[in-house]
């Protein structure tokens, strides 16, 4: 059984660009030099509700960014999984 990775084209003989972002939450962190660097970006997809809401509210005003920024909590949370995290497999 071979896998496809061919997903240009749907069932329908259209393509499937589902995949595709409309906009990006770029971010930032400066640089020692005084410039910027990007650190990552956070894509926008119309086919999701909450994403393309805020595609749109975003491109009437794209100021708006602020609020999204003043209203942020970033969380870090290491990779690696707890001890405690794993399957219990017991008997009992």
């Amino acid at each position: 059984m071979a896998f496809n990775t061919n997903t240009a084209a749907a069932s329908n003989g259209t393509k499937n660009e589902s995949w595709k972002a409309a906009g990006f939450l770029n971010l930032y962190l400066p640089t020692k030099g005084g410039a910027r660097r990007k650190l990552g970006a956070i894509a926008l997809k119309e086919g999701r509700h909450n994403e393309k809401a805020m595609l749109d509210w975003l491109n009437e005003d794209p100021s708006r960014v602020q609020i999204i920024l003043d209203k942020l909590v970033i969380e870090y949370n290491p990779a690696t999984p707890a001890d405690t995290s794993g399957f219990d497999l017991s008997a009992e």
